[in-house]
């Protein structure tokens, strides 16, 4: 009997993968519903999130909140070098097997506990040489980074390989409401801006604790027949399998956090609290349509090795729902940033975020078409390396862009380089999956386009306050959800 390779559990082999597909496969209903709890659960869990800026950007001045902002997009990083790929591997691994192998739990862990340390120490050192970051802001960054750490032992993946999305979704809501809960009290104790990132790590270690327990409590972690051989080995092996994917996900976390922290080397602190005050709500939706896109990636992956046909079906399904969900509200959001500004932050000071939170309506809804083609299309069918190359270049291009256009227009250049790199991204984009999609794009554009300006027209022409137009928003939402029913029936009798 030749001897088991010790990657067998993270490789089944094709009869078994076979099996694990027949048993665990699921309807489209099983995976809309299981894509609808993953955004349910995101929009949870990032709606707390966002609690915790509203209420730090409350309590601390501009300048304070610049700080943290920073230290915020500084380790996003180390956040993005932690995962690199793993959980997303980890998960595959559990969906194969049907359990979860107490070896690869551990080696996930630590090697993600790993790479956050050695994010935060290779963050720190260099950010120590930069004579405009001081002390304070590098032991900010440092808690940061060993909160990336503590969410190593969040086994959220390990859930979601065994269908169990909701159980995913409560760990990340528990996540980020601890976080809330514990900047509350860590502020009413004075303790400042350390508050936020000690809270954050406090609140991954609660939430880990509760993951393994309630992983325990499946029984479904088993002993791997590998468990004890090889673990440098099958380590690296997880790496190389996670560093295609790893790799594109560092390049959108400098897409997503670098402009940040140009603002804040070339304009200041307060230049960047003002800038964080104009994007977060921005960055907050983009990770709801994030969440939404990796919630119907395994049915558009799957259809795209039962043919084509099928795979433009799910994709222009995929298509028409998120630009119904996502452009209305983010086009109506421009008419009424000044009084956006005012009912999240309280303080006339953040109006000067006004222009900034206008370009990132628009800088997210480019942005999310650009994440809909990228994974729904090319990593869909398994283009990982032309995915790389998009991103790629489109950083090439972004970061030196950045630093001209911020020193040139301050916030307002940041900005704007940030919209012409996710537009660039989706020219790139829409050029490399011409042979893989042929979305229809007025079908899916037309309606929301339509109504999200007319509310907003409509709005501001007769006078109406903040409240009324978005009670007329709902409105529109629900006619353009009635048309949409009604095309969906009309198409199913045909």
């Amino acid at each position: 009997m030749s001897e088991a390779s010790p990657t067998a559990e993270l490789f089944p082999s094709e009869n078994a993968t076979a099996v694990a597909e027949t048993h665990g496969s699921a309807t489209v209903a099983t995976l809309s519903r299981q894509s609808a709890v993953a955004m349910a659960g995101g929009a949870l869990s990032q709606g707390l999130k966002f609690l915790v800026v509203i209420y730090v950007a409350r309590r601390l001045s501009i300048s304070e909140f610049g700080l943290v902002s920073f230290a915020i997009a500084v380790s996003g990083y180390g956040l993005t070098l932690s995962n690199f790929g793993l959980p997303v591997f980890g998960s595959r691994a559990v969906a194969a097997s049907g359990s979860v192998s107490r070896g690869l739990l551990g080696e996930i862990a630590c090697l993600r506990a790993c790479l956050a340390l050695v994010g935060m120490v290779a963050t720190v050192g260099v950010l120590s040489l930069a004579p405009a970051v001081s002390r304070r802001e590098l032991l900010l960054i440092g808690i940061f980074g060993l909160s990336n750490a503590a969410q190593a032992g969040l086994f959220d993946w390990a859930f979601q390989g065994l269908h169990r999305q909701e159980v995913s979704a409560i760990l990340n809501i528990l996540w980020q409401g601890g976080w809330l809960a514990l900047t509350i009290v860590g502020m009413n104790l004075g303790m400042g801006v350390l508050a936020v990132p000690t809270a954050l790590a406090g609140a991954a270690l609660v939430a880990s604790a509760v993951g393994y327990f309630w992983l325990r409590q499946t029984g479904q972690i088993r002993h791997g027949e590998n468990d004890h051989l090889n673990v440098l080995r099958r380590s690296w092996e997880i790496l190389k399998l996670g560093a295609p994917l790893g790799w594109g996900t560092l390049l959108i976390t400098v897409l997503i956090w670098s402009d940040a922290v140009v603002v804040r080397l070339l304009r200041g602190e307060q230049a960047v609290g003002l800038y964080a005050a104009g994007n977060r709500a921005a960055l907050a939706l983009a990770m709801l349509q994030g969440f939404y896109v990796l919630g119907a990636f395994p049915l558009l992956s799957r259809a795209s090795q039962e043919g084509p046909a099928l795979l433009n079906q799910y994709f222009q399904r995929c298509y028409e729902d998120m630009a119904l969900v996502f452009v209305p509200g983010s086009l109506w959001a421009i008419f009424y940033a000044r009084e956006v500004i005012l009912l999240v932050f309280k303080n006339p000071e953040y109006l000067w975020a006004v222009p900034v939170f206008r370009t990132f309506q628009i800088t997210f809804l480019v942005a999310a078409l650009s994440t809909l083609f990228g994974i729904g299309a090319l990593v869909a069918t398994h283009q990982d390396r032309q995915y790389q190359k998009v991103l790629a270049l489109t950083t090439c291009v972004f970061l030196p862009l950045c630093v001209v256009l911020t020193l040139w227009a301050g916030n307002m250049g940041a900005g704007a380089a940030a919209l012409a790199a996710q537009g660039l991204s989706l020219i790139l984009f829409l050029k490399s999956t011409r042979g893989v999609v042929q979305p229809k794009h007025a079908a899916a554009l037309i309606m929301p386009l339509v109504a999200g300006l007319s509310v907003g027209v409509v709005s501001r022409g007769i006078g109406l306050g903040l409240f009324s137009s978005a009670a007329l928003l709902l409105l529109a939402y629900a006619v353009m959800f009635r048309v949409r029913m009604a095309r969906q029936r009309v198409s199913s009798s045909a």
